[in-house]
């Protein structure tokens, strides 16, 4: 299965409380930071939702098992 790279490129300052909850699911907290995410369409729901404050990719690195996400 392949996984998607997610980089945080804007800060959270000005941004509603339900789109902050978005990227603290998806496990990221300061700018710059990566995670890798299974590529799952709940995922890409989640990147439509803040892709403003997002940069991501497809990567063919093995998807993490479960809900816990890697740190690139």
């Amino acid at each position: 299965m392949a996984a998607i790279k997610v980089t945080l490129k804007r800060g959270l300052a000005g941004v509603p409380a339900q789109q902050r909850l978005v990227v603290v699911g998806m496990g990221l907290k300061k700018t710059n930071s990566c995670k890798i995410l299974p590529d799952t369409p709940a995922t890409l729901g989640m990147i439509r939702k803040v892709g403003y404050l997002l940069a991501w990719e497809r990567v063919d690195a093995p998807a993490p098992q479960g809900r816990k996400a890697r740190k690139s």
